[in-house]
């Protein structure tokens, strides 16, 4: 230990001893909490300790992938006043228009309105094509959802 580590940790232990004697601590109890947290600068002072700090950040981190996917659906199914997140809704309307799209619906079109409502349900459709700025509820979310898998699985047969 070099010299001025070692009155650097003196300094440390000497404020220790003064805060907890400033917070109230009779003398021997002093002594004590300044005697184990000189005790444990010691010890992170031992050799081979070195591999037990914290490790460097990584700089490279994507935010992409499955479980960050997965993750951001199941927090955003728990919106505000039992909403589901405008992120989930856009999702399920960008799945739901992609699907209708393989039989010839166009979500956004009005003309294709009553086609997309025979399809979907009337509650799944009106939960679809709201307005962003007002979520839908949690079980209209959830009838959508139904409503767009079933979809998908007519679809496929």
């Amino acid at each position: 230990m070099t010299a001025s580590a070692v009155a650097r940790s003196a300094l440390f232990l000497a404020g220790v001893f003064a805060l907890v004697l400033v917070v109230g601590f009779d003398l021997e109890h002093c002594v004590l909490v300044t005697a184990g947290t000189g005790v444990v600068l010691l010890l992170r002072r031992l050799p081979g300790t070195a591999g037990d700090e914290w490790p460097e950040r990584q700089q490279n981190l994507s935010d992409s992938g499955v479980r960050r996917e997965v993750a951001r659906l199941s927090w955003g199914l728990h919106g505000h006043e039992g909403r589901v997140d405008r992120r989930s809704a856009l999702r399920l309307r960008s799945l739901a228009s992609r699907r209708l799209e393989r039989v010839g619906i166009d979500l956004d079109d009005p003309g294709d309105a009553e086609g997309a409502r025979r399809l979907l349900g009337d509650q799944a459709y009106a939960t679809l094509t709201a307005e962003s700025a007002h979520p839908p509820r949690y079980d209209h979310f959830a009838r959508a959802v139904v409503a767009v898998q079933q979809l998908s699985e007519r679809n496929s047969r």
